[in-house]
């Protein structure tokens, strides 16, 4: 998937992107997080959902 199809992407085209680029940075640990962090603004309120998605499947609580 191209980075410029991000905004008429459907839910499975960024998935797999998703994953890969959230398991590097887990990799890379809090430099990693911190890269992260210069990117998103305090009041990003679509970052700040998607964090609460995250977290939910992170704790097992998201399923199909």
């Amino acid at each position: 998937m191209n980075f410029t199809d991000l905004s008429t992407a459907g839910p499975e085209q960024p998935a797999p992107a998703l994953l890969a680029a959230l398991q590097r940075v887990g990799e890379l640990g809090r430099d990693g997080a911190v890269a992260l962090a210069r990117l998103v603004a305090d009041d990003d309120g679509a970052f700040d959902e998607a964090a609460d998605w995250i977290a939910d499947i992170a704790s097992g609580g998201l399923h199909e």
